[in-house]
């Protein structure tokens, strides 16, 4: 596996674990403001994760190309 599609893999995952919780949270189910804000920033965990992932990967992939 090279490491684009390591990196396609990671940010694939963290794509659809957002998109799970958002789901989640369309749907109603927390149940509390302490639920609510929990989720949201998990969401902007994983948001932040993936955009590390993503300038890593276009940093790699630039010093390849030097």
């Amino acid at each position: 596996m090279n490491s684009n599609s390591s990196f396609d893999y990671l940010i694939d995952n963290l794509n659809e674990r957002c998109a799970a919780i958002e789901q989640h949270l369309g749907g109603g189910a927390a149940k509390t403001y302490d639920e609510y804000q929990k989720l949201c920033g998990f969401i902007q965990g994983l948001e932040y994760a993936r955009q590390l992932i993503s300038d890593l990967a276009e940093r790699m992939e630039k010093g390849n190309d030097e």
